[in-house]
């Protein structure tokens, strides 16, 4: 059995293990690069995936934006990988001892795969501003079900169990402000589609075969509307506070091999300040965010992250965040470059720690 092939398959068919937990999706390149901040910091065209209320709150020298972005991510918290490796090289070596050992190691134990593509484009005005955004994204994970029969040949009806979801959104974001205050709503029409396959670990088939076998089984749960609901509020010229909470209309719907797949509210506040060369935010969710698929980790992110912007030209960002609803999470750190030739912005992001690593990557105008 190649377990890298069905790795590969479960981040190009962008499908996954047993439980994916849904914390607020990391877009953007700018705000990946600054610890994953935007509810008091986002620009035009990210800010219908943050805090559609800082539409409103731009500065006034910046009116138009549209950006195209995407991203994905890989987290091993529990070194999986390195089970399944052994697996692998023990399975070649016909070390049936070896085998079995990895695989009983390798229970409860999941790697996490996301991915997400977005266009946008916003509009601010004195008082009322509005952006049309698309996006895709998944969450996905891979692990094991270890077989329960007897040693030493109990691997061979073990399986790599793929759960995840792909969600599909569009939406029309208006925001007002009222002075130093504004608020924004994101009404968006989101198409869910659920996937849940598991493959035999022994099963030397084929990469094609396997991205066939997985995909199959999506289940397409047809189209909803949800919304999203932010305001902001400038403490001064240059500080600003944030709150929004996305999903707002919870739903849930059940994968082919009946588990519970639901998209709840998720509710963050945040702080920023942003001046002519440095910005800086902090956020934090409000509640601990319950797995998309029931039976996964909870999730509470402190988000905080900075950028130097050099004469407009360059910008240097770095963040880092940390999942306070587990104590057992790594910290992770990320670091951001912008480029802006006259209005065309280019913005890259490597976010990441010891069992985790991810990249985005945008290009956009705005002036």
């Amino acid at each position: 059995m190649k377990i890298k092939q069905l790795l590969a398959t479960s981040a190009l068919a962008t499908l996954g293990g047993t439980a994916i937990a849904a914390p607020f999706t990391i877009y953007d390149a700018r705000s990946a690069g600054m610890g994953g901040t935007g509810v008091a910091s986002a620009q035009i065209s990210s800010a219908p995936f943050y805090n559609p209320a800082m539409l409103a709150a731009q500065r006034a020298e910046e009116d138009f934006s549209l950006l195209l972005g995407a991203g994905v991510s890989a987290q091993d918290n529990n070194e999986l990988l390195d089970d399944l490796e052994a697996f692998d090289t023990a399975y070649s070596n016909n070390d049936a001892a070896a085998a079995q050992a990895a695989i009983q190691n390798s229970a409860n134990k999941q790697i996490s795969i996301s991915g997400a593509g977005f266009l946008a484009v916003g509009f601010a005005g004195e008082t009322w501003s509005m952006a049309v955004s698309g996006n895709g994204y998944v969450q996905a994970n891979v692990g094991v079900t270890p077989d329960a029969s007897l040693p030493p040949n109990s691997y061979l009806d073990s399986t790599l169990d793929f759960t995840g979801v792909e969600v599909s959104e569009l939406g029309f974001s208006l925001a007002r402000n009222f002075g130093d205050f504004s608020i924004g709503i994101t009404p968006k029409t989101q198409d869910i589609t659920s996937y849940d396959d598991s493959v035999l670990i022994g099963n030397n088939s084929e990469l094609d075969d396997v991205i066939d076998t997985v995909t199959a089984t999506g289940k397409e749960h047809g189209s909803t509307t949800n919304i999203d609901i932010g305001g902001v509020y400038k403490l001064t010229e240059n500080w600003k506070v944030g709150a929004v909470m996305r999903n707002a209309l919870s739903e849930e719907y059940t994968t082919t091999g009946n588990k519970k797949v639901s998209l709840e509210p998720q509710t963050r506040v945040g702080i920023g300040y942003t001046g002519d060369i440095v910005t800086f935010a902090v956020d934090y969710d409000l509640a601990k965010n319950d797995p998309i698929v029931v039976g996964g980790e909870e999730t509470q992110y402190l988000n905080a992250g900075v950028e130097i912007d050099l004469l407009d030209f360059l910008q240097l960002r770095a963040g880092m965040s940390s999942n306070t609803a587990n104590s057992a999470s790594e910290e992770t750190y990320s670091l951001g470059l912008g480029f802006n030739i006259v209005a065309v912005q280019i913005d890259l992001a490597a976010v990441g720690n010891d069992n985790s690593v991810s990249g985005f990557v945008q290009v956009g105008v705005r002036w």
